[in-house]
């Protein structure tokens, strides 16, 4: 292999196309180095640009040793991608994504790929580029490529999406949502695998970027997703989350595609925790629903109050699919029985139901017996966990309290039996205040029922 002084020596006096083609395989073979590559060396010395020059020489071999060499660069650090931007690789990368030379093709997208995943700088300048409308020339003839090839696609197109500070134009991710459709579908399990979670990243964000897969046909490719293994469920689970952090329409068509049907078999299955997470996150956002607009005092207050009143009417049916599907008693077993996280998102899915739940639906909770589940999160000291069971908790006694005064006496009984109410008596030396003040709600309301209690439990 030849140094970089040598290469520099050979090209700058008028080489033959063999002597060309050894100098460039030369700076490719010493950037494909497993340890310490000379990528500063090859940049300090100048042959960066002569990377890029060799891009555009008409050889059978010359462009793919310049575009490999340019791969290895650009998967360096930001600073070393940026030099090669700068020295002008992106644009001559960018055509020969769309060469008859398939494996030349390939190494191009895949140097390209890594300039658009550097950040979201480099991923617009691809843009600008014409990197969005050649990433769609090759969607169209998916057909005719190679599967390693077809990957290299995919995870560019994941790429493309990843960055959100900012996103890509709306514009921009609803061409790319077209190509999503199509590599979702393929064959290969890799390919299918990112192009899902670039789905992922593209509905990680306001409603109109979420609007953008479920219009372009994507979402009952996703929910398929979710009877494979975890690999791809993990990708699904996070676009159908973040599709129900959306307004009540997206919701809803996360509901209509079955996905609370089949949670329970996809948790029961998981082999990591991080599956069950998701699934427990999934159900507190369609339970959480979306809250209505701040009143503007320059509109009307009859008209919304009827929006807000609507809204609130529209979280209630798809609590009541929740309810429907059998998962409150799945989220009371989760949180007897997973690890921490699956537990604090446990307890948002129930806090979510304490607050937008009707009277009935909050009151689902009694069969499901969740006072030993309770009382293990009470033992923990997060205080957001802390405040969500101490809100289901209040909500669940003035539930009882309204609509089943004859079974208050059992249920506090039942609270005593778990071991709840001495959790909430030391919670009362909590240094929170918010968790001392809901705490001491419970207890003056709900069991102070005598003047020695109700001193006991005061200030």
């Amino acid at each position: 292999v030849l140094t970089c002084e040598q290469v520099i020596e050979i090209l700058k006096n008028g080489p033959d196309v063999q002597q060309t083609r050894d100098a460039f395989e030369s700076v490719r073979r010493l950037l494909s180095k497993s340890k310490n590559p000379p990528v500063d060396e090859v940049i300090n010395c100048g042959l960066i640009h002569a990377l890029v020059q060799g891009l555009s020489i008409q050889d059978e071999k010359i462009p793919y040793e310049c575009a490999w060499a340019l791969t290895n660069i650009v998967s360096g650090t930001s600073e070393q991608t940026v030099k090669a931007v700068e020295a002008g690789a992106t644009a001559p990368l960018i055509q020969l994504m769309m060469h008859a030379d398939l494996a030349l093709a390939e190494q191009a997208t895949w140097a390209v790929a890594n300039i658009a995943g550097d950040s979201a700088q480099l991923r617009d300048f691809v843009i600008q580029s014409s990197g969005v409308e050649a990433l769609m020339i090759l969607c169209e003839k998916v057909g005719t490529l190679t599967s390693s090839f077809v990957r290299t696609l995919a995870w560019t197109f994941s790429n493309m999406c990843r960055h959100k500070n900012p996103h890509a134009p709306l514009p921009v991710l609803q061409v790319l949502a077209q190509g999503l459709l199509v590599l979702i579908q393929y064959k290969d399990y890799n390919v299918r695998q990112d192009a899902c979670w670039a789905v992922s990243y593209l509905t990680d964000g306001p409603d109109e970027q979420i609007m953008l897969a479920r219009d372009a046909g994507i979402m009952p490719h996703v929910f398929k997703h979710l009877s494979e293994d975890d690999g791809l469920v993990a990708p699904a689970l996070r676009v159908l989350g973040n599709m129900a952090t959306g307004n009540d329409s997206l919701t809803q068509s996360v509901i209509e595609l079955g996905t609370l049907r089949v949670l329970p078999a996809v948790a029961r299955k998981a082999k990591s925790s991080s599956i069950v997470k998701e699934c427990c996150w999934l159900i507190s956002n369609v339970i959480a629903g979306v809250p209505p607009a701040p009143w503007n005092p320059k509109n009307s207050w009859t008209v919304w109050t009827t929006q807000a009143l609507t809204q609130k009417r529209r979280t209630q049916q798809q609590i009541q699919a929740v309810l429907d599907n059998g998962l409150l008693s799945m989220i009371i077993t989760i949180m007897q029985t997973g690890d921490y996280r699956c537990q604090f998102e446990c307890s948002w899915a129930l806090a979510n139901l304490a607050q937008g739940g009707t009277t009935s639906q909050i009151l689902e909770l009694i069969p499901e017996k969740p006072w030993k589940a309770m009382a293990g999160l009470l033992a923990h000291t997060n205080t957001d966990l802390l405040a969500n069971v101490l809100e289901v908790l209040y909500a669940l006694l003035t539930a009882v309290a309204a609509a089943r005064p004859d079974q208050l006496e059992a249920v506090k009984e039942q609270m005593e039996e778990s071991g709840v109410l001495d959790l909430l008596e030391k919670l009362q030396e909590n240094m929170n205040e918010k968790i001392y003040n809901q705490t001491y709600r419970i207890l003056s309301e709900y069991f102070a029922d005598d003047d020695d209690e109700a001193e006991e439990y005061g200030d």
